[in-house]
């Protein structure tokens, strides 16, 4: 039945969506966006399908002597949960707000962003890791990945000034707080003591070229947790909640991979930022996408 009311809540937002959608080939979903937009969102863990000739992925073998992991099936060695561990779950229903979003941030900037979104479900394929733990070998696996990676080059390649990158997510892992979060490459220990350094963060172009301190964009006035904040949300970092330990359990995701990679960490004039929350957000993607596209749309006008 959840299924359903999800799949028929995208078909209602497809239908609206003045930019009809075009879908790729090997499982991505690829939303165009207007030209001169300078905003993209991806949402690579809320695929659905299960191709039967990937197998599903699982540990890899760790290898203590350089610290890194195979991720062959047949590889040889132990298997060890906390050195080479997978995340099979998927982030039910964060495209459908992804979609919602974007609708929203279109309207209010008057352009339409992109939207890119991995159909294949995580238990097969996680674009959010490196390309060996995401597809483990698996050819049909490797080739939706360098769809999914693919189609974020040739948008980022579109952009002729700073832009912006927001990678959708969900999680079920630490409801205690039940808040919402916004990774920036900073990890929770170095914002709870206060380490905010732009050369680490996938902001870093935005930093530099902003009159505005760094905490302040980060935490402060001039950050998106404020104005996520100002739409009646929990959220971190923002001026509420300026670091993971001023909440109760205190759990916080940085960003990952796609953060990473995607973002002006290594260069470049494209920020990007993680986007996670909780599944009660996702339930109602159509309210909270509204608010939620206002918040990130004025985030926008503000800094790019």
């Amino acid at each position: 039945m959840k299924l359903l009311v999800s799949t028929l809540l995208l078909i209602t937002l497809v239908k609206t969506d003045p930019v009809p959608f075009s879908t790729t080939t090997n499982y991505v979903e690829y939303y165009p966006g207007d030209p001169d937009s300078n905003v993209v969102l991806t949402s690579p863990h809320d695929g659905h399908v299960r191709h039967e000739d990937v197998p599903d992925r699982i540990q890899g073998c760790y290898n203590e002597t350089d610290g890194t992991c195979d991720w062959r099936h047949d590889c040889d060695g132990e298997r060890v949960y906390r050195k080479c561990r997978v995340i099979t779950w998927a982030d039910r229903d964060s495209s459908i707000l992804a979609l919602k979003m974007r609708q929203v941030i279109g309207r209010e900037l008057g352009v339409m962003p992109h939207l890119i979104v991995s159909r294949m479900h995580r238990s097969k394929l996680d674009p959010n890791r490196d390309r060996n733990n995401a597809a483990q070998h698996d050819p049909i696996a490797e080739l939706t990945y360098d769809t999914f990676h693919g189609k974020i080059q040739e948008v980022h390649d579109q952009f002729d000034r700073p832009a912006i990158h927001f990678d959708i997510h969900g999680y079920t892992s630490h409801n205690t707080d039940n808040w919402l979060e916004l990774g920036y490459n900073i990890r929770g220990s170095e914002l709870n003591q206060g380490l905010l350094n732009p050369e680490w963060s996938s902001i870093k172009a935005l930093a530099a070229r902003s009159d505005k301190s760094f905490p302040s964009i980060i935490a402060g006035d001039d950050s998106l947790g404020k104005l996520v904040m100002e739409e009646g949300y929990r959220v971190v970092p923002s001026p509420q909640y300026p670091r993971p330990d001023t909440g109760i359990e205190g759990k916080y995701f940085r960003g990952g991979y796609i953060t990473r990679k995607w973002g002006s960490l290594y260069g470049g004039d494209v920020d990007c930022v993680q986007f996670e929350v909780p599944q009660w957000v996702r339930d109602d993607s159509e309210i909270h996408g509204e608010r939620l596209g206002r918040a990130f749309a004025q985030w926008v006008k503000d800094h790019y």
